[in-house]
């Protein structure tokens, strides 16, 4: 190492920017946090957050050295980052502390019904009849209307008990091709796919607003998984499969891995 090198590091150190071994992480955030169907599971953990010992925190705190407090769970919503307990444990943003000095946040999708209106629209179309639920696009359209907002409020929140942390915005791994029709296992009218694309850009769109608004990162896995969907010959995301044991439409074990890279990448 130069000496001018050493000195932007030891700078870098001082500024509180830097994230040693042994540093604490908070990773927050949805399923697509969590890894729900990717075993083992925590040990511990709610059963119904469905948290993997092998999602991108887990993977990445054990490259990276870190001491991991994972905090992310299935469903969650904004609200349960900030205000509202979910499934016995309190609201995320209680796990961060004055000396926490990474913090990683996958969150938005359920406040706008992502995941769960490509579960509904695929029910409906594989014949699902009244079981299925309902797909309100003018829901849809306000939420994300708003959604930068209430991710921003997640980043202010943090940084206020934290404000040495270094915080990642990591956006939601691409689900369906971003041309083209769908495929076999993806249950999807060509109306309702361009209606899901532009659910999921707007998404990624949100995230990075909601960034540039507090100065936080992005870890763009949209992007990077843009030729890795469902329906790809190497997929980071699973098709729709009730039933099968993994949870459709959410992250592969490779893709998971492939983000916990992507987080490793943007910390060194």
């Amino acid at each position: 190492m130069t000496v001018l090198a050493a000195v932007l590091a030891l700078t870098v150190t001082a500024s509180g920017w830097a994230v040693p071994p042994g540093a604490e992480y908070v990773a927050m955030g949805s399923s697509f946090a969590a890894g729900p169907g990717i075993p083992p599971s925590q040990p511990s953990s709610p059963t119904a957050c469905g948290r993997s010992s092998k999602n991108y925190p887990s993977l990445a705190a054990a490259k990276l050295r870190l001491a991991l407090t994972d905090v992310s769970c299935s469903g969650a919503t904004t609200a349960n980052l900030l205000t509202a307990p979910q499934h016995g444990q309190p609201p995320q943003v209680d796990a961060v502390t004055a000396n926490t000095r990474l913090v990683s946040i996958t969150i938005g999708g359920n406040d706008v019904n992502y995941v769960g209106s490509l579960f509904a629209y695929s029910c409906q179309t594989s014949g699902g009849g009244a079981q299925c639920p309902s797909v309100d696009q003018a829901a849809i359209d306000a939420a994300l209307k708003t959604v930068h907002t209430k991710i921003g409020n997640v980043v202010t929140a943090v940084r206020n008990k934290a404000p040495r942390a270094k915080v990642l915005l990591v956006n939601y791994l691409t689900i369906l091709p971003r041309t083209g029709p769908a495929c076999t296992g993806v249950p999807l009218t060509q109306a309702q796919v361009d209606f899901e694309r532009g659910v999921a850009r707007r998404l990624a769109d949100a995230t990075r607003r909601a960034a540039a608004e507090t100065g936080a990162s992005v870890v763009d896995a949209a992007s990077a998984s843009a030729k890795h969907d469902a329906c790809a010959s190497t997929p980071w995301m699973e098709k729709y499969n009730p039933g099968q044991g993994r949870a459709g439409y959410h992250p592969t074990p490779t893709g998971m891995a492939a983000v916990a890279d992507l987080v490793i990448d943007q910390i060194s």
